[in-house]
């Protein structure tokens, strides 16, 4: 190969490159969500933050679908949790003094 051989070719795949960028450019924006429903101040969280929301709709959910005994079962274990790191961190807070 020559050296006019290889600035053809190099110039090819130049060119190869630049429309494989389109294409990428074309497709990515296609999965992005919707220009139009971006607008609106809920829906853009909802697509920027997806995964919270989910994790939080399946909170919910599992709250909701759950009976009132073990609900209030676990209300009670979560305000006796917190009250043991409460006091767990002002013993802390005291040491650290």
């Amino acid at each position: 190969m020559n050296k006019p051989d290889l600035a053809t070719r190099r110039a090819a795949l130049i060119e190869q490159c630049a429309e494989q960028r389109v294409g990428l450019a074309y497709e990515l924006k296609a999965l992005r969500p919707s220009n139009a429903l971006a607008g609106h101040p809920v829906v853009g969280y909802v697509a920027a933050n997806r995964k919270l929301v989910l994790g939080a709709a399946g909170a919910v959910l599992g709250l909701v679908l759950m009976r009132r005994k073990r609900l209030a079962g676990l209300a009670t274990s979560a305000l006796s949790a917190w009250k043991m790191a409460r006091g767990a961190l002002g013993v802390l807070a005291q040491l650290r003094r």
